[in-house]
């Protein structure tokens, strides 16, 4: 079972971002205005008010953009199963209409797989008025890990 001071963690973490205090300034234009609708171990559900901070030239959201969102919110889904930080490996998007400015979203991440250390999210994100489907998301973590080499000199070429 997962500690609720994980999922607690997980929605400071979002709230913080979403009310533009967080750490990474890109994050914060990212995710400004973020509403967490459900925190549970492995899934995560929010909604999003496209502004014109994020538009595309074409004046829609930037797809880059809902990667981006994408990455942030399937990472803290992952966070969120108690297992520590991860770091994305591999993310796939596919996007099938566009979110217009101005229009609200509905976001889901959830963990839906493992294959040794590695994690598998499935993001989604919806027209929040209709359901209809925008864009989806798979993402792969591997669990963060830093190792002390105490005499890294011996190891390098003299070449």
């Amino acid at each position: 079972m997962v500690d609720s001071t994980v999922l607690k963690t997980t929605s400071s973490y979002l709230e913080e971002i979403a009310e533009g205090k967080g750490k990474s300034e890109f994050e914060g234009l990212i995710l400004q205005g973020l509403e967490l609708i459900h925190v549970g171990k492995g899934v995560l559900r929010c909604k999003l008010l496209v502004t014109d901070r994020v538009a595309g030239e074409d004046g829609a959201w930037h797809a880059g953009v809902m990667t981006a969102v994408m990455d942030s919110i399937g990472a803290a889904a992952v966070y969120s199963t108690g297992d520590g930080l991860n770091s994305s490996l591999d993310l796939n998007s596919s996007f099938y209409s566009r979110a217009k400015i101005q229009e609200t979203v509905e976001i889901e991440a959830r963990v839906n797989g493992s294959n040794g250390g590695l994690k598998s999210v499935v993001i989604e994100i919806r027209r929040e008025t209709s359901g209809e489907i925008i864009a989806t998301g798979r993402l792969w973590m591997s669990p963060l890990s830093v190792k002390v080499i105490p005499n890294v000199s011996a190891l390098l070429s003299k070449l």
